[in-house]
């Protein structure tokens, strides 16, 4: 009795920490369907090897994805952004609001791009705001009708070196080239906060606005192409890409890897 209690205890905490929104929450809440997981095998066979093997299937499961679904993609090498509108209200209410933030910082809107290819869907707003020599971005990434957001702060220097500051929720899929820096905020921070953490960022890697490119509106859009250009050339070279067909490239065994642990890195990463 005292077992089925425990088992029954699990499953609440688990329910409990799912029905929240705030990352953190929500890996704790992936932990606890493990020990579930765990528990469930355990008293259903008396064997702590069960319970292991069952817990584990979880940690698994994504190959499952990798190899029927990732392992057919073809990513085309040089990604050419069009002209789209914006995702429905029912598929992102948030692109509103986080648009008027934006604009309330100071950033003028520059373009509404996207592309799409097997299911997936990438939707862009970018914005500049050219007294600061700063560019930013909202991006809406779908795939199989589920997605999420992120919001960025892009600023370049002259000698190409790349600074954003963003609060993605997930790790990226790709190896970021060498030139590109990252700081990453928290998930759910406003966009006011990863203006003053973008800030922090830059002087504490010694670069000065006056040391910043300037930034033209209308070439922002060129500006984000390249940067996916050179993280495509850049991971052909890591070898966790390898050329498929012409003008296309997809994910090496090595990149199949780096993607499974990308995900067991978001499980356990709480920050």
């Amino acid at each position: 009795m005292n077992e089925l209690l425990l088992f029954a205890g699990l499953v609440v905490l688990t329910m409990a920490f799912f029905s929240w929104g705030h990352p953190l929450l929500r890996r704790l809440g992936i932990l606890c369907l493990v020990a579930t997981t765990f528990a469930a095998g355990y008293l259903l066979s008396g064997k702590v090897w069960v319970g292991v093997v069952a817990a584990s299937v979880w940690l698994v499961l994504p190959w499952i994805e990798i190899l029927v679904r990732v392992r057919k993609l073809r990513l085309p090498l040089r990604k050419q952004l069009q002209q789209k509108g914006p995702p429905s209200r029912e598929a992102f209410p948030q692109l509103g609001e986080l648009s008027d933030q934006i604009e309330a910082a100071g950033f003028e809107h520059a373009a509404d791009l996207g592309w799409e290819m097997d299911g997936y869907r990438q939707f862009l707003r970018l914005f500049a705001r050219p007294g600061e020599r700063e560019e930013a971005a909202i991006t809406y990434v779908e795939q199989n009708q589920m997605g999420f957001h992120f919001a960025s702060i892009t600023s370049r220097a002259e000698d190409g070196s790349v600074y954003t500051t963003w609060n993605c929720p997930v790790s990226s899929s790709l190896k970021t080239p060498p030139k590109v820096h990252l700081h990453r905020a928290a998930p759910e921070a406003p966009f006011t906060a990863l203006v003053t953490e973008h800030a922090t960022f830059l002087d504490r890697s010694g670069r000065s606005r006056e040391a910043l490119r300037p930034v033209d509106p209308e070439a922002v859009r060129a500006a984000v192409e390249g940067d996916m250009e050179a993280q495509m050339r850049h991971n052909l070279h890591e070898g966790l890409l390898q050329p498929a067909d012409e003008g296309h490239s997809r994910y090496s065994w090595r990149g199949m890897l780096y993607l499974w642990g990308q995900f067991l890195r978001d499980i356990f990463r709480f920050s």
